[in-house]
């Protein structure tokens, strides 16, 4: 059973476009990913990621997948993974 929330989130999928369709596509090929991460796999600064990974949060199309430990800034960091 399909629910509504998939439907929507297909909806939107399909209207992803620029960084939004990127980073979206990196997450996907990759399974799970930082921002650093994906930074690093587009040669973006983290700045350029960090407000594209909110409004997929917001569109319903990735989500936390708990956290890990980021040796480059010694802090622990969030795992996203698209939906």
């Amino acid at each position: 059973m399909i629910r509504k929330t998939q439907v929507n989130s297909l909806k939107e999928l399909k209207n992803l476009d620029g960084k939004r369709k990127t980073i979206y596509d990196i997450l996907k090929t990759k399974g799970k990913a930082t921002n650093r991460m994906i930074a690093k796999a587009l040669g973006w600064d983290i700045n350029r990621v960090t407000g594209r990974m909110t409004e997929l949060v917001s569109l319903g199309l990735v989500t936390t997948d708990g956290t890990t430990y980021d040796s480059d800034t010694n802090r622990t960091v969030t795992l996203w993974k698209v939906l």
